[in-house]
């Protein structure tokens, strides 16, 4: 079968050569035509024009037929090269093949003629192979893909690893298909996808973008699964099952499309202060005159002095041209006030320093419902937003952990300082007094 070759880059061509040739294997409905859905077009769209791509998709949503189908149409009309197949285990990597042998089993005589599916690799007349192998360091390493796809790539087991050996076929022109349903927040599938600044292509499909999903199926659907697990796979929250604090931060929503750039004259800047010698830490926020929030800068120290500190933010205020007098207040821990073995607080040797520290005390959770309600409100109000300059901040907001068992976020000496920052300039924000327990019982009633 000849190509236009001035084609072979058009997804309209792609996607009508796919509706024409492939086949797919549906569970209960055998082997049928490839389903022609608008959201699979959009998937075989942004395929062809993003050299790299990760895609996030609800289960059951033939995402990974849809890239299959796509590395056989460039291992038949592209210039020859290897693609490889990466999956999370050997099992998943052969039934991957499989797919292919039941596409290639369905194509026109003069096709097929040109495809040969082996157990584990697929070879065609122009010279390309597509192998398929489990995910591991090793695999990028031992070949020189000119394409690789990734498949259930949050929920492979050293993602990091992997993306590492990866990289190097992507740097030198290669293509990268990354796909999975969400899986927690400590995966590099997670990261490159909610991280903006890398240019990457990105794709969302969710099942409501199914046209034969409705009412019925999705009671079906939810048969059987917990919340937590429904939201996951189908919902596409990557903090579902992660206990997060902050269940209410969605990357999509809160972080900036840009870095924010910040203006004199435009709004009020504050700071958020935790010390500590050993994690000291810093956030810098602007609001507007609408109250509209962004966090837009940080600074994580390590074994670092009050005075270090002070040379820290000086430093990254001389990067936005901020002055003391650009700076309402920053707002501190108030067991900063308290004085130190050296009869000095912390908070006293910053103000000594030429620094309007504020502070208050609050219970905890008061501080964390106050941040909760800015991410987002009962009517859906959303007023803080964060700069993806602020990778540290956003990182520690999504691995802050409720205790087990416990309405207490954990005390890791790790995620809590960039959060207690946070917590201690929206207390001071509030202007609402902080309301303490008396301790007082209702006789006759047991706790």
């Amino acid at each position: 079968m000849k190509v236009d070759c001035s084609k072979i880059t058009s997804s309209d061509h792609v996607w009508s050569w796919i509706l024409d040739n492939v086949h797919t294997l549906d569970a209960t409905g055998g082997v049928k035509p490839f389903p022609d859905f608008p959201f699979v077009k959009w998937m075989i769209e942004a395929m062809v024009r993003n050299r790299i791509l990760i895609l996030c998709k609800s289960r059951q949503m033939i995402a990974t037929w849809s890239v299959c189908a796509w590395m056989l149409y460039r291992g038949l009309y592209d210039s020859p090269g290897l693609f490889m197949l990466m999956s999370k285990g050997e099992r998943d990597s052969r039934e991957l093949v499989k797919r292919f042998r039941v596409m290639v089993n369905g194509l026109p005589d003069e096709i097929k003629s040109e495809v040969s599916v082996k157990t584990r690799e697929i070879t065609f007349g122009s010279g390309s192979r597509i192998i398929s192998l489990p995910a591991t360091e090793e695999a990028p390493r031992m070949h020189s893909p000119s394409g690789v796809f990734w498949d259930e790539m949050a929920f492979t087991p050293y993602s990091e690893g992997i993306w590492t050996a990866v990289k190097p076929a992507i740097d030198s022109g290669g293509s990268f298909i990354g796909v999975s349903t969400p899986n927690g927040t400590d995966n590099v599938f997670y990261h490159l996808y909610q991280d903006k600044s890398n240019r990457f292509g990105r794709l969302k499909v969710h099942w409501k973008d199914h046209p034969l999903r409705g009412e019925e199926w999705l009671k079906e659907a939810q048969r059987g699964l917990s919340t937590a697990r429904w939201k996951q796979e189908y919902e596409l929250d990557f903090g579902a099952l992660a206990d997060r604090v902050f269940d209410e931060f969605d990357p999509e929503t809160h972080i900036l499309d840009k870095p924010f750039r910040w203006t004199r004259e435009t709004g009020k800047t504050f700071r958020g202060i935790d010390f500590g010698y050993r994690h000291p830490y810093v956030v810098w926020l602007h609001v507007t005159p609408d109250a509209e929030m962004t966090l837009f800068d940080e600074w994580e120290g390590c074994d670092a002095t009050v005075e270090e500190m002070a040379q820290a933010i000086r430093k990254i205020d001389a990067r936005h041209t901020i002055t003391e007098n650009d700076v309402t207040w920053s707002g501190c821990d108030p067991a900063g006030a308290a004085a130190s073995d050296s009869g000095v607080s912390a908070a006293e040797r910053l103000t000594r320093l030429g620094f309007k520290l504020v502070w208050r005390s609050s219970e905890v959770m008061t501080g964390v419902e106050l941040v909760k309600s800015l991410l987002l409100d009962a009517t859906g109000l959303i007023r803080l937003r964060f700069s993806p300059d602020v990778k540290k901040t956003l990182y520690h907001l999504q691995h802050y952990r409720w205790e087990a068992g416990r309405d207490k976020p954990v005390k890791d000496n790790f995620h809590d300082h960039a959060m207690d920052a946070l917590r201690y300039l929206i207390v001071n924000m509030s202007g609402k007094r902080p309301v303490n327990w008396s301790g007082a019982r209702v006789a006759g009633v047991r706790w």
